[in-house]
Order: C-alpha cells, then sequence, then structure tokens
C-alpha cells in the first residue's frame, strides 16, 4: 500500500503549492492558499522564511523583499 503523499499521478509527482500574500489597506489582511502540503509542513516553510527576513535584517541588508508584480 503506498501513503497519499507518495502517489504519482501518471509518473509525475502531484503538484505542491504553498502561497501567502498579505493585503495591506486599513488593516492586514492575510490569504493562504495550500495544495498538497501538510500544516506540518506550512509552519516549517513559514519558519524558514522567517529565518531569511531575520539574516537580512542582522546584516544590515537593503533588498530584504525582493519585489515583482
Amino acid at each position: 500500500m503506498v501513503d497519499d503523499d507518495k502517489k504519482k499521478d501518471d509518473g509525475k509527482t502531484k503538484e505542491r503549492v504553498f502561497a501567502v500574500k498579505f493585503v495591506l489597506g486599513k488593516g492586514i489582511q492575510t490569504q493562504i492558499q495550500t495544495m498538497n502540503v501538510s500544516p506540518l509542513e506550512a509552519i516549517s516553510l513559514l519558519e524558514m522564511a522567517k529565518d531569511q527576513l531575520m539574516a537580512n535584517f542582522r546584516n544590515n541588508t537593503k533588498n530584504v523583499f525582493k519585489m515583482k508584480k
């Protein structure tokens, strides 16, 4: 028996998505989209992003965020 996480779809691995969007206005709204990502993995990804941002702050990096349209 194969776990759901390890199943192949036509010989390819399933697409996995974890996207966080912050909408800034009068308040801050957070929108999170996940697909084939476990809650524990999502928390780990957020922790990794936080660690990268904090490292840039500690190194006085001007380009903390990479922006794109």
